[in-house]
């Protein structure tokens, strides 16, 4: 029954946006093989993208940074202005900061190295389309690593006990799923728990979320709680 219920289930549509031939390629070969994503559009250069964007409505953009004419920072910046529903990963081969914080502040709904396989490439999309922050283990890493070097003065940020569990899993970069397994409660009381957390530390999203408790002390990331070698 839950093969047939998952074969009945509709289809994302994905757009791509990269300036490689062989990778828009790929992915055509990639998605073209499944039922369960569908590439809707492609496009070569950031300003291509957002007249896509419009064209097709995707439930997701895959977007490399790197591009002619418009990078995909700047049509990343751009989309999610004219459109805060737009649900964008930033797909690319470049892992370093000056690359991760500007697409992340830009609106990107995730970070996902070229080297993600397709498994974690259908897994970050998901994800995505969840409210959830794909990221690429290294980038979270790196972004954890920046925001706990600033060495901000430590506080609460008046979150309860079971508010800053929530966080110190978050900062893993597990999604709503894994972390309501791990504190016995539902998906929906994950969400309540972040809706709280984000009106406390006053920002919206998971990563602003994430960022702003390493700033405050809130989470050490010398100190997690340890996850299992397969999550």
């Amino acid at each position: 029954m839950a093969e047939l219920t998952d074969a009945l289930a509709p289809a994302h549509t994905v757009l791509v946006v990269d300036d490689d031939f062989l990778v828009r390629e790929a992915f055509r070969s990639f998605f073209g093989s499944r039922t369960d994503l569908v590439l809707v559009g492609e496009a070569v250069n950031g300003k291509e993208a957002l007249t896509a964007y419009e064209e097709c409505r995707p439930d997701v953009v895959l977007m490399d940074l790197q591009m002619p004419v418009m990078s995909g920072i700047d049509a990343i910046r751009e989309l999610t202005s004219r459109r805060p529903e737009a649900c964008v990963v930033a797909l690319t081969t470049f892992g370093g900061l000056d690359y991760i914080l500007p697409a992340l502040r830009a609106g990107a709904a995730g970070y996902l190295l070229k080297d993600v396989g397709a498994e974690g490439l259908v897994e970050g999309i998901a994800q995505a389309l969840a409210g959830e922050m794909p990221l690429s283990p290294s980038v979270r890493r790196a972004l954890v690593g920046s925001v706990a070097a600033e060495g901000i003065p430590s506080s609460d940020g008046g979150l309860t006990p079971r508010e800053v569990e929530v966080v110190r899993w978050l900062a893993h970069g597990l999604g709503n799923g894994a972390i309501a397994a791990r504190m016995f409660v539902s998906e929906g009381s994950v969400k309540q728990y972040l809706s709280h957390i984000g009106a406390k530390l006053g920002v919206t999203s998971r990563t602003q979320i994430l960022v702003r408790s390493i700033q405050l002390g809130v989470v050490d990331v010398h100190d997690l709680p340890p996850v299992a070698e397969d999550e």
